[in-house]
């Protein structure tokens, strides 16, 4: 476009200096303001088009915000997204409670993340926010390592069963409860209760055992009234006092948690 201009200046009479007559000026005239016109409709073009990424870019981004629930495109499984570390990467927590960075590019949105939410799809606290400062650096990724490999196992084992027994007395969760208080210890419990019951539900299995023990009753109380709360369409029972005496719990997943 810009030759076809400079092409047309070399024979116009009002950059050559030409003797022409009136009419051909005009024709002159009226062409530079067309090529005129085109360059700037070819500019704009392009401006709008990079705009329009830009906007595109930006309208991605500000989907994936904190909370926005995504798939994974190149793995199996899904996630939420729990920080914007920039404008292509995010944070995002699977489905095992381990966080990850992301290139957006990687990720899908998950359009009807408020009805799978409602569908037993609770947020637990992963085990590094449970730990926080109790343990050190060390211990937090070995921790880190040892439940993901759990919760791998689990799904493997949960995929051709109809029922899975779970035990939460704390040497059946972690190696070493070195640094850990009470209170941090019964929070593991009750994430790992969780995460293997919505384990079970998405595999859709029929009950879960969890062994817990008779202590004080603490973590059975807070077993019954967590399935109460958050999966109403799970029941609690007492397991088989005959093999579990009193330290154990049935959970039963109804049908409509399977939705």
């Amino acid at each position: 476009m810009r030759e076809s201009c400079l092409d047309l200046m070399s024979i116009c009479p009002l950059t050559s200096g030409a003797s022409v007559n009136a009419p051909t000026v005009k024709i002159a005239e009226i062409a530079l303001g067309r090529n005129r016109r085109y360059e700037d409709k070819e500019l704009l073009m392009a401006s709008g088009l990079r705009c329009g990424m830009r906007n595109f870019a930006q309208m991605g981004l500000k989907a994936l915000k904190v909370g926005a629930k995504v798939r994974f495109l190149d793995e199996v499984g899904q996630g939420v997204v729990t920080q914007v570390i920039s404008e292509t990467s995010v944070m995002v927590e699977d489905e095992n409670g381990f966080e990850y960075p992301y290139e957006s590019g990687r990720l899908l949105i998950v359009a009807d993340a408020k009805e799978e939410k409602m569908a037993y799809e609770r947020v637990v606290p992963s085990v590094l926010e449970i730990v926080q400062q109790d343990v050190s650096q060390e211990q937090k990724k070995r921790l880190e390592k040892d439940f993901k490999t759990k919760y791998k196992e689990a799904n493997d084992r949960a995929s051709d069963r109809s029922d899975m027994e779970v035990d939460l007395h704390m040497h059946a969760i972690v190696d070493s409860q070195v640094g850990l208080d009470p209170t941090t210890m019964l929070e593991l419990q009750l994430s790992h209760f969780e995460r293997m019951l919505q384990i079970g539900i998405r595999q859709r299995m029929k009950k879960l055992v969890f062994i817990h023990g008779i202590g004080q009753g603490v973590l059975r109380h807070q077993i019954w009234s967590r399935v109460d709360s958050y999966y109403p369409d799970c029941s609690c029972r007492s397991a088989d006092p005959r093999e579990y005496g009193s330290g154990a719990t049935e959970v039963w997943i109804g049908e409509r948690a399977f939705r």
